[in-house]
């Protein structure tokens, strides 16, 4: 199992800023970006699996007056550390 690392934490918290901010068009791609950005020392399908995970979390937060909450950074930290505590 791997070690959830600090930088795991606050990036994961940082993750509905993030995609808000972000330019990148579909998202999908978004999300994709992101993951692939903070965590590619992970294979592809694990990627994949977080990415999937992130995805319903994320995708209201484009919704036209869509607001970051804690509740959102709370979301997806848990959501990264349980992924992150899985992988090999």
């Amino acid at each position: 199992m791997a070690v959830v690392s600090d930088r795991d934490h606050e990036v994961a918290r940082q993750l509905p800023d993030l995609f808000v901010k972000s330019s990148i068009t579909g998202t999908e791609a978004r999300v994709i970006e992101l993951v692939s950005q903070y965590w590619m020392s992970y294979n592809a399908g694990a990627r994949a699996e977080l990415v999937e995970a992130l995805l319903p979390l994320l995708t209201p937060l484009l919704e036209p007056g869509a607001v970051v909450s804690d509740q959102e950074r709370d979301a997806c930290e848990y959501v990264v550390v349980i992924w992150v505590a899985r992988q090999p």
